[in-house]
Order: structure tokens, then C-alpha cells, then sequence
């Protein structure tokens, strides 16, 4: 697949899978089944609140963001505390076992796939790709350097069959000016090496996504997030399998 061999040139990470995760995958249902039953056992799925003095800063959503059938949940930590911000999918095998692996978001925030819909309101757009039947997911992150300096970063994350891949598309920056109140942007491209950085204009910055993946669909998704505590309060409700699935159902939709 040459598209996905391109996004690997990029990629921050990627997960190594075992011959168990192609076998066939049970129902859903089964599937929400065997995560209530792992999820809060000490080495379960999920952050317990009480093994974790910064469970507040976990996230957790019930996906299938490759679509082959397989659940997975979708874990982010989005503060710096024990070692910084982190990206985690754990998928299921065929046979119910689990398929882990993670991967660190190097010294940004955790980007806005937090969150169920863009700044602007609307949906998290995914490109589809038909021919290779992948999906890649845009998202941005945004960074205060300063009070007055801002970079947002477009990102693609794409999870194929185990493999995770997060992209770095572009980037924009914008510093303000304490003193008149002016401002001063700039688009650009991610640096390769020592090359200079090449700097782009407001509309390529837009459509950057399409031009790295082109030919793709653009669908909305919504993701449908639980902290520690939502998940602990279930448990304790005997919720826990209704909360996991809603989290899936919202996606899935």
C-alpha cells in the first residue's frame, strides 16, 4: 500500500501486532462484553482512580478506528505528569486477549482528538481512504508558547490492523503583539533535517490533508470520551457495560 508507506516516512510510532490479531472478531456485543469483564481488574483496560494520583488526566473511548471489526479503546493522558502526554490503543484479537501498544505524543498537549468536535463545532472529520480501506483522522492541536505566542499543528493519525501512525501535516503560528496589539502569522511545513523550513499560505494550511492524502472521502466522527471516574462510578452502578457501549454506539453511528 503505497499511501500507507508514505504516511510511515512520517509516522511518531508505530504498534507491532501478532498473528492472533487477524483471527475472525467476535460481535460487538461480545466484544463490550469482555471489556467489562478486564476493565477494572489491576491489569485491566482502564486507569483505576485509586492506583492513579493524576487519573483525571486519562481519557477513554470505545473505537473501531480502523474498521476491521475489532474493537479497541482508545486511551490519551493529557497533562505532564509521570513522563508527559501519551497515546494508547489496545485492540482485541479474534480471541477476546488483548493487543496493546502506545505511543508518546513528544512535548505537545495531547491534540484536540480529545475532543468530540473541532473548535469550530463541528464533527472531526477522517479522511477514507476506498482503496485501501484505511482512515486517517485530522485533528489540531493548539500550544501557548508565551501569553501572546500560539502554533497549532494539523495532525493525522491513522490505525491500520494494529499499526498506529500520527502525522504531522503542517503547522501555524501566530504571535501577538503586547505593546500595539498587532499580530504577525505564518503557515509551514514540518522540517525535514537540516532543511530550511518551507513556508506555505492560509489556504494550503486548509487543505494540507488532502494533498497528503489524496483521493480520500471526508466523513465526520464523533468519539464519545470517559475519565477514570466515569468509569469507576459505573462499575460501582453496575453501568459499566451500558457506559462502554454508549461510548462505542456514539462512534459507530
Amino acid at each position: 500500500m503505497k499511501l500507507l508507506k508514505k504516511t510511515a516516512a512520517a509516522l511518531c510510532a508505530a504498534l507491532t501486532i501478532s498473528a492472533a490479531a487477524f483471527a475472525a472478531p467476535l460481535a460487538p456485543e461480545l466484544q463490550i462484553d469482555i471489556l467489562t469483564k478486564t476493565a477494572m481488574v489491576y491489569d485491566g483496560w482502564f486507569v483505576l482512580p485509586e492506583r492513579e494520583k493524576n487519573s483525571d488526566e486519562w481519557r477513554y473511548a470505545i473505537t473501531d478506528l480502523d474498521r476491521n471489526g475489532r474493537l479497541e479503546v482508545v486511551k490519551v493522558r493529557r497533562g505532564w505528569a509521570e513522563g508527559g502526554p501519551r497515546l494508547l490503543v489496545k485492540e482485541l484479537t479474534g480471541d477476546g486477549k488483548g493487543l496493546a501498544g502506545e505511543i508518546a505524543l513528544g512535548g505537545i498537549s495531547v491534540p484536540d482528538i480529545l475532543a468530540t468536535q473541532d473548535p469550530s463545532g463541528q464533527p472531526l472529520t477522517t479522511l477514507y481512504d476506498a482503496k485501501n480501506n484505511l482512515y486517517h483522522y485530522i485533528f489540531q492541536e493548539n500550544v501557548y508558547n508565551t501569553e501572546y505566542e500560539l502554533t497549532t499543528t494539523k495532525y493525522a493519525l491513522t490505525f491500520a490492523d494494529g499499526m498506529l501512525y500520527v502525522t504531522r501535516l503542517a503547522s501555524y503560528e501566530k504571535i501577538m503583539s503586547g505593546y500595539d496589539g498587532s499580530t504577525r502569522e505564518r503557515y509551514y511545513l514540518p522540517q525535514q533535517g537540516n532543511d530550511a523550513v518551507v513556508e506555505i499560505d492560509a489556504a494550503r494550511y486548509d487543505r494540507i490533508e488532502l494533498e497528503e492524502f489524496p483521493g480520500c472521502t471526508p466523513k465526520p466522527v464523533a468519539f464519545r470520551w470517559m475519565s477514570a471516574e466515569d468509569l469507576k462510578n459505573a462499575a460501582a452502578d453496575g453501568r459499566l457495560r451500558e457506559t462502554l457501549g454508549q461510548s462505542y454506539v456514539q462512534f459507530a453511528q
